[in-house]
C-alpha cells in the first residue's frame, strides 16, 4: 500500500493543497491514497516532488513490480 496519505498528513497538507501543487485532481489523489487507483508514472513523480520524498518511499509496491 502507498504512503501518500501518511506523508501528506505529516506535512500538514490537505488534499486540495497537494492537488494544487501537483495539478492532479483531488478525487484522483484520494483514490490513489485509498488504493482504488494506481498512479501513472508521471503522477508518481509529481507527488514525490510535491511531498519531497523519493517515489520508492511513497510507493514501496513499485519495487515489487
Amino acid at each position: 500500500m502507498n504512503r501518500v496519505k501518511e506523508i501528506r498528513n505529516k506535512k500538514d497538507l490537505t488534499l486540495l493543497d497537494l492537488a494544487k501543487k501537483t495539478d492532479i485532481a483531488t478525487s484522483d489523489i484520494s483514490q490513489i491514497e485509498n488504493g482504488k487507483k494506481f498512479p501513472y508514472p508521471g503522477w508518481r513523480k509529481r507527488l514525490s516532488e510535491a511531498l519531497e520524498v523519493p517515489e520508492k518511499e511513497l510507493f514501496p509496491e513499485i519495487d515489487k513490480e
